[in-house]
């Protein structure tokens, strides 16, 4: 947390903070991390290298209530939190800039993401924390994905007990599994995507720690978060997760609370996902399509990673005694042609693929990278535009999607 807290107030940040708003944040704390504000040399630009100095030294002796807003801010203090921001700020029909704002003035250059976050945090709480819960999917650059095996199913969490008797399941799996005390499940949803934040403990760590000049023993469980995600559209849901344990676990239960059927989603975990067999048919003439008109600009296949590993009679990987990681700027592919045209993408396994997808947001572009990894596994570091891409995936048939004939086939 003490790096976070560093990381947060740099040099560029300390030199354009609102000293007002900075001010504001730390006035409840300057006694007991011993800073005098009111002694600060008369300079702006010394009073800010002091500023900048209080926090380059920033450690676990700042008060617990100061770093959980400095950990917090932080969180959304990047562009993906400022559109979370903007976004739930414009459906409650708030500009939490409006205060800052300077009439007949160029101010924007001031409203960095991290100006964002601190000021929704002092001045829009309720936005901030909304926010905060938004943040958290975009938190698990990979995911459990699951589709449901029949599309005829109906959510059924409005109904008088559905997410009591969930979060109470989910509450026994930890507190079985991590002997914690502490279980908090929230409900979100947008349009035909339901959302679950589920903020738990997890296995306790013991570390020694410096008590006031002292060696000591600090036991600790931290609080982590999973989630859930549902899309309607495509009867498939997504979890994220520290534990591939608790992920598989938590599919179960959302099966079997929300959907009514706990096995509703059991078959697709045997099933591949994600190939990347196009890419190996058409080899270098593979192309990615996306609609001309939509959000999506420009898809790159940035590297490959092929190899000769073979699936064994009893389904088990036999390893490749060498594998070659390729990368593009355009084509991977194209450029395994040029520098080994013996090598025929048909004959050897395609082992990854990394993608980098081009939106246009508001205007301008933004590059989300993407990693495809079969039979399962698909990973961004930004899932602010997840559907997106996974519609894209699925439309170049990367993505593969249970229909209800292979439903029906599984069921006989």
């Amino acid at each position: 947390m003490a790096k976070r807290i560093k990381n947060f107030v740099d040099r560029a940040f300390s030199r354009t903070v609102d000293l007002e708003l900075l001010h504001r944040l730390l006035s409840p704390y300057l006694g007991q991390i011993d800073f005098d504000w009111n002694g600060l040399p008369e300079d702006e630009g010394k009073r800010r290298e002091a500023i900048f100095a209080l926090f380059a030294r920033a450690d676990l002796r700042f008060p617990a209530k100061l770093q959980f807003a400095l950990y917090n801010i932080s969180t959304l203090s990047t562009d993906a939190g400022a559109r979370i921001i903007q976004e739930i700020a414009s459906e409650a029909g708030i500009d939490v800039l409006s205060a800052c704002r300077i009439d007949g003035a160029a101010d924007d250059l001031r409203f960095t993401p991290r100006f964002m976050a601190l000021v929704t945090w002092l001045d829009h709480r309720a936005i901030f924390d909304r926010a905060l819960s938004a943040a958290a999917f975009l938190a698990h650059s990979s995911k459990l994905e699951r589709d449901a095996e029949r599309e005829d199913v109906e959510l059924r969490h409005h109904d008088a007990g559905v997410k009591d008797s969930f979060a109470e399941s989910a509450r026994l799996h930890f507190a079985g599994r991590y002997n914690g005390h502490y279980c908090d499940v929230r409900w979100f949803e947008e349009d035909d995507l339901l959302r679950v934040l589920i903020l738990h403990g997890s296995k306790p760590e013991t570390k020694n720690v410096d008590q006031e000049g002292a060696e000591d023993t600090l036991k600790f469980r931290e609080i982590v978060q999973s989630t859930i995600e549902y899309d309607r559209r495509r009867s498939a849901v997504s979890v994220g997760s520290k534990s591939a344990t608790d992920a598989k676990k938590l599919v179960r239960l959302f099966g079997a609370h929300v959907l009514g059927d706990g096995d509703i989603f059991e078959a697709s975990a045997k099933e591949e996902l994600y190939t990347l067999g196009p890419l190996q048919r058409h080899g270098e003439r593979f192309r990615f399509t996306f609609d001309p008109d939509g959000d999506i600009t420009h898809v790159a296949l940035r590297e490959v990673r092929i190899d000769e590993a073979q699936l064994t009679a009893t389904g088990r990987l036999r390893r490749s005694p060498w594998f070659l990681a390729l990368g593009d700027s355009e084509n991977a592919l194209r450029r395994l042609k040029d520098l080994a045209p013996e090598i025929e993408v048909a004959d050897v396994r395609i082992v990854h693929a990394k993608i980098d997808v081009t939106i246009e947001v508001d205007g301008s572009e933004i590059v989300v990278p993407v990693t495809i990894r079969p039979p399962r596994t698909v990973s961004m570091r930004d899932h602010s535009h997840e559907r997106l891409i996974l519609e894209m995936l699925e439309n170049n048939d990367i993505r593969k999607r249970r229909r209800t004939d292979q439903a029906a086939a599984a069921a006989e």
